[in-house]
């Protein structure tokens, strides 16, 4: 049962993995004002992975479909 043991198939990431979400999350908290509430900080992570594992793993384009135009 190797299918057991891949961290893909029971939602688990790599460290590689978490410094690319950790990365996209800051960027995309990092210039908003004011700071972003709990839930608000969960949704965005939420967001982030979900892209994720639908496969967008470059992390400029889940920033491009996640940014949030400034007003």
């Amino acid at each position: 049962m190797d299918v057991l043991r891949d961290p893909t198939h029971i939602g688990m990431f790599e460290p590689q993995d978490l410094d690319v979400l950790q990365g996209v999350f800051t960027r995309l908290t990092a210039s908003k004002s004011p700071a972003f509430d709990e839930a608000r900080a969960r949704s965005l992570a939420r967001s982030i992975i979900t892209l994720y594992r639908h496969g967008v793993r470059d992390p400029e384009q889940i920033f491009d479909v996640l940014q949030i135009p400034s007003s």
